[in-house]
């Protein structure tokens, strides 16, 4: 065991700000604005079927609509930068358009602060 260099993290209170939006690269596009313009690293996005999610469901009787490809898009944010956070990704990613995805916001009971390296490089590709 050893004295002397341990430092408690200390946490914070948080929400959990999900989005699902089309498979057309806005999630990429979104979390590089998140990256660059709000210095937020806490980010996911992960492939999924959606049903219906992003456009009117149309099937035939007792059968459910063709799914298709969407892109769910996580970001934990603290408590208090949670409003304004949810107003720029909302903006961003064009969720108010035709076929832009939903957004919501749910609590978490709390985040660590963390920061990437300095010698981290950027993506360059999408």
């Amino acid at each position: 065991m050893t004295t002397g260099s341990y430092q408690p993290i200390i946490q914070k209170a948080a929400k959990l700000i999900t989005c699902l939006l089309p498979d057309d690269g806005t999630d990429k596009v979104l979390m590089q604005g998140l990256r660059q313009e709000k210095q937020l690293i806490r980010t996911y996005s992960v492939a999924c079927r959606g049903i219906a999610a992003l456009q009117s469901a149309q099937s035939q009787h007792d059968q459910l609509p063709e799914p298709t490809l969407v892109r769910m898009v996580k970001v934990a944010v603290a408590e208090d930068e949670a409003d304004a956070l949810f107003d720029y990704i909302y903006q961003t990613a064009g969720i108010g358009q035709q076929g832009g995805g939903t957004i919501y916001m749910g609590p978490l009971t709390n985040i660590t602060p963390f920061e990437l390296p300095g010698d981290v490089p950027e993506e360059t590709e999408f």
